[in-house]
This record gives C-alpha cells, sequence and structure tokens, in this order.
C-alpha cells in the first residue's frame, strides 16, 4: 500500500487530527505583523506544523510553510529563540488574524503565498463554525503598504491604484535608519536547512538557506536532484562578484517592467477553456501517480510508462494543458517517443495557445533542435513582441519565456543577463516540469565562469 506524500497527507487529513498548541508573537497588535503557528498531533504523539507571517495591514499571507509529522519539543527546541517572543492562544484567534490578513488583501486583488494552497488545510474551513475574533486591518481602515525602498511591491501598489482607488490607501517608504519591519529577519535569512523539511527546497525559499549549509555537501546530497540543483544555482550565483549580480538603476526599472507581466498576468492561460481547465487537474494527477511509481533504472518501467503517457498524449490532444504536461515530461524524462507524439499533436495548435508556444519554444532548446517556428521568441525579450496578440500573459506562460531568455543568455555567455533572469524566476517562486534542465545548465555555466575567474586570480597573485 503507498504512503501519502506529506503534501498529500496535509491535504487530505491534517483537518482529522486535533489542534494542539498555536502561537503569535507578542508584538502582533503593535506591529501588525503576525507570525502564526498551528500544531496538530498525530497519533503517534508527532505534530505537523503551520507557520504563517501575515501582515495585517495590505500584504496579508506573505509567507507559509509547514513541518510535518515532526517532534515537537524538537521544533521548539530549535527555533527556542525565535519562540522566546511568542505567546500562545487559542485556535478561534489563530485562526482569526490568519483570515483576517488574507480577507482583507484579497479586496485588492493581492493573493497569498502559493503555499497556502498546502497550508490553509491546516487550519479549519473558514465558516460559522469557528467563533469569529475581531482582528483590525489596515491603517484607519484602509489599506496600509510599507515598503523598504521604491518600486518594492511595485505590483501590489499598481493593484491598490486599481482596487482601493487614489486617496484610499496610505504608502509609506520606510526610513533607512528605522529597524526592519517587512524586511525578513536576519534569522529567517540565515535559514538553516534542516528547517526546510525534504523535498520542500526550491526557488521560493532557497535564498533564505545559509551559505554555510550549502557547503555541506552530506546534506545537500540528501536532498532530491531538484534540490540539490536548487542549492547549487543560489550558492554559485551568491559567489559570482558583485558587478555581474547587480544591475544599475535604469536596468532595475527594465527588470521591474518585465516583472509586472506577472504581477499583473491572466487569471488562466490564453484561450484555455474551461474544460481544458477540468481535463488537466485530471491529466496531472494521473501522471503524478505514474510518475510517483517511476524508477528510472528499471528500463521495461520506463518503456511501460513512456506507452501510458503516450495513450495520454492521443486521448488528450486537443488540450493544449494536457499536451504541455505530457510534453515537457517527456523532455525531463529525455523520452524521446513521448516528446515526438505530443509535439505532433502540439504542432497542429500551438499558434493558438501561447503556453504551448512558449512550451515548445524552451523544448526545443533543451533537445538541441533548432525549430524555426519558434525564431520570434528566440529573438526578443519582450514578451508582447515574442508572441503578440494578447493583453495579458498568464504566469506560466511567461516562467517558460524567461527560461527561454535565460537558456539564451547562457548560450551567448551573457553571464550578468543570465543572473538577471534567474533573479526574477526566484521572486516568481518558478516551477514546472523544465525548471530542472535550465537550472542544470544555469549551474553548469557559472560553474566553469566561477572557476575561470579564480583561475586568473590565482595566475595575477
Amino acid at each position: 500500500m503507498q504512503t501519502l506524500s506529506p503534501r498529500k497527507f496535509v491535504q487530505t487529513k491534517a483537518r482529522t487530527m486535533p489542534v494542539s498548541k498555536c502561537m503569535v508573537n507578542k508584538d502582533w497588535e503593535e506591529s501588525q505583523i503576525a507570525n502564526v503557528s498551528v500544531m496538530r498531533k498525530h497519533a503517534n504523539g508527532n505534530v505537523t506544523i503551520g507557520l504563517y507571517r501575515v501582515d495585517l495591514l495590505c500584504l496579508g499571507v506573505k509567507d507559509t510553510v509547514f513541518f510535518f509529522n515532526t517532534s515537537e519539543e524538537e521544533f521548539m527546541l530549535a527555533y527556542s529563540q525565535q519562540l522566546a517572543d511568542f505567546r500562545e492562544i487559542d485556535y478561534a484567534l489563530a485562526h482569526n488574524i490568519i483570515y483576517a490578513g488574507h480577507d482583507f488583501a484579497l479586496e485588492f486583488d493581492i493573493h497569498p503565498h502559493h503555499n497556502f494552497e498546502i497550508t490553509r488545510y491546516i487550519l479549519e474551513e473558514d465558516n460559522n463554525a469557528v467563533p469569529v475574533v475581531d482582528v483590525p486591518v489596515g491603517t484607519d481602515g484602509l489599506p496600509h503598504l510599507i515598503v523598504a525602498k521604491h518600486g518594492q511591491f511595485a505590483d501590489v501598489l499598481l493593484k491598490l491604484k486599481q482596487y482601493a482607488g487614489e486617496g484610499n490607501y496610505y504608502y509609506t517608504v520606510e526610513d533607512p535608519d528605522a529597524p526592519p519591519r517587512l524586511r525578513e529577519e536576519t534569522a529567517a535569512i540565515n535559514m538553516s536547512m534542516d528547517s526546510i523539511p525534504h523535498g520542500e527546497v526550491s526557488l521560493s525559499n532557497v535564498q533564505n538557506i545559509r551559505s554555510d549549509d550549502m557547503l555541506n555537501t552530506e546534506k545537500v546530497q540528501q536532498r532530491s536532484v531538484l534540490e540539490q540543483i536548487t542549492i547549487h544555482a543560489e550558492l554559485l550565483t551568491r559567489l559570482l562578484p558583485p558587478e555581474i549580480n547587480t544591475c544599475t538603476p535604469n536596468e532595475e526599472l527594465v527588470w521591474h517592467e518585465m516583472w509586472d507581466e506577472i504581477g499583473h498576468g491572466a487569471e488562466e492561460p490564453n484561450n484555455v477553456l474551461e474544460e481544458h481547465l477540468a481535463e488537466h487537474t485530471e491529466v496531472v494527477k494521473l501522471t503524478d501517480d505514474l510518475a510517483d511509481l517511476l524508477d528510472r533504472n528499471n528500463e521495461q518501467q520506463m518503456q511501460e510508462f513512456e506507452t501510458r503517457m503516450i495513450a495520454l498524449a492521443n486521448q488528450y490532444a486537443h488540450n493544449p494543458l494536457a499536451l504541455q504536461t505530457i510534453y515537457e515530461q517527456g523532455i525531463l524524462l529525455d523520452l524521446d517517443g513521448l516528446c515526438e507524439v505530443a509535439k505532433q499533436h502540439a504542432l497542429k495548435m500551438y499558434k493558438y495557445y501561447p503556453v504551448l508556444h512558449f512550451s515548445m519554444a524552451l523544448g526545443a532548446l533543451i533537445q538541441e533542435e533548432a525549430d524555426t517556428r519558434f525564431e520570434n521568441i528566440y529573438a526578443h525579450t519582450d514578451i508582447r513582441e515574442a508572441v503578440p496578440g494578447y493583453e495579458q500573459y498568464h504566469a506560466s506562460e511567461v516562467i517558460n519565456f524567461w527560461l527561454t531568455r535565460l537558456w539564451i543568455c547562457l548560450e551567448q555567455k551573457d553571464i550578468q543577463r543570465a543572473v538577471q533572469y534567474y533573479f526574477m524566476l526566484v521572486d516568481g517562486k518558478a516551477n514546472g516540469w523544465l525548471l530542472l534542465p535550465v537550472l542544470e545548465k544555469y549551474v553548469e555555466v557559472l560553474y566553469r565562469y566561477n572557476k575561470a575567474l579564480k583561475d586568473l586570480e590565482e595566475k595575477i597573485s
């Protein structure tokens, strides 16, 4: 019998376990930044813990992670310093703090951290069964965006202008000498790798991991292939000289404009229908179930997997999202037969679906198969010129376009521009099937670049 992954367990079983303890920072009412923890107890005595960083002034659920089936005693000991300024609260207050910030932010189309799709299941359903506790939000009831510098949270500021309207929100740039409020604390920036569950290191949290942990070979090798590549990519980026991993104010403005494509992106991929979305959900479930049982060292099993995936590609040949998922898995697993079947179906419709257009353009680069059909994407740095004709682009379309641009920069040895695309992918919390091969190339190129710099320094000295 196959056991549930931690993620699936939280989504399906967490609410069946009793809440054992809730905590919040003592100054949450004054600072209006609440770090809330909710623990649920397993039958074995361990706990699953949801952590939620909530900005009650504007941003809502800024960050959230979970720890699965861990010892409460060990957790409290590991985080004793951070938890010294916390106090216990009842569940109703914890729930109301989180959802007060969450709901207030949503009024202005400010969405919670992507992990909330999982960690919300550690909370009770947000309904009348939970007693209502009044939690003040905003400043005088209006959203109040506080930033460390101009340009930070630019996408949020635009949403406040659109949804709240001029004169109906507050905007404050912090005094540089004031204690940081919305910036992550030093403890968070220097996070121990051990505090991140196995399988959960990603572009959304890798920048917080301490460099000495990244240099710990034993720790790193215990992680999955994607986690290891993600860690190496971040470490090699940190080792670059400042003139490579920084940019001028004018360049920063250009990057902010490009970033806006995600901050103001389409809710769904362009031209995709409701029935495509529903079918895609089913395809993802089927492919995940197949992949969970896959052993890449077992040739027969790989052949059986490819045969079943080809059958799915034929079954869903009308669905652009399904074809994208199947095609990208074929790329990732080096299954040429699967790639070819999915590609032939996709070529019949890709011009109508940017999500397919960007996916196939990137796939062709990874497979080193030049395809003139995608020359327009390769030739432009502006997504609106690469695949023109759309008012907005979905995050999945933008991410694959940025991955394509990153690959091209690496091919051209344009390290500085490649690093800026890497930073945007980090800020966008990029994921997806084709992230791994692109990060592998990024690591390979940066490793050679850093080694060349080191060799040059040794020759000069």
